[in-house]
């Protein structure tokens, strides 16, 4: 008995690609949608203009397209990894930052609208992981309650939050509140180095 011989079929391959690339770009607008209040398969399918077991064909689970939809994004925000290492955090938003100006829209939805929320809280755990490495050294003489402090401050000047503070309330393009945003963190993890060498001795 022969055994069963596997066709492959680049046409088959394209199409299949071509028909996962709509629903990753369909996600996308939808991430930008304002009135949308949960990224639904349902209504994914809807604006790819396919059946809603397509998108399960693709994608499992929520998590694995946005997953899909992190990996498309990325490039074009310029996040890459999150960054590990006090330099590598301090020269983060300058390097970032204007990105964020060439997708605009796309950055400002990911801080409102409740799809934007839901995909930045799913990856924070791992942000918050980065940012303690990053400022491990600096913040490892200090009490507890400061070197909280001088985290969570960290990963905020490191954030879509602070670019769209800057950018709407001090008409800041990208690029300046990457430079500013880059000279605060410098001089923030200074003073916490500072403090601590104060503390130390003292004691």
């Amino acid at each position: 008995m022969k055994s069963a011989v596997r066709y492959e079929s680049p046409l088959r391959d394209d199409q299949k690609a071509e028909t996962r690339r709509r629903i990753v770009t369909a996600a996308e607008r939808l991430m930008q949608d304002a009135g949308l209040g949960d990224l639904t398969f349902a209504a994914v399918a809807r604006e790819a203009g396919v059946r809603e077991r397509t998108v399960y064909r693709h994608f499992a689970t929520k998590d694995e397209l946005l997953d899909a939809l992190w990996d498309t994004l990325d490039p074009r925000i310029g996040t890459g990894s999150f960054p590990r290492s006090e330099t590598a955090l301090v020269e983060a938003p300058r390097r970032v930052f204007p990105a964020f100006d060439d997708n605009e829209n796309l950055m400002r939805a990911f801080w409102s609208t409740p799809q934007g929320r839901e995909f930045r809280l799913r990856v924070n755990d791992k942000r918050k992981a980065a940012i303690r490495e990053a400022v491990a050294d600096v913040v490892k003489d200090l009490p507890a309650n400061e070197a909280r402090w001088v985290t969570a401050t960290a990963q905020l000047l490191y954030s879509g939050a602070a670019w769209q503070t800057m950018k709407d309330y001090w008409g800041f393009s990208g690029e300046e509140a990457g430079k500013a945003s880059s000279f605060i963190l410098r001089l923030l993890f200074d003073a916490a180095r500072r403090r601590a060498n104060k503390k130390g001795s003292k004691s």
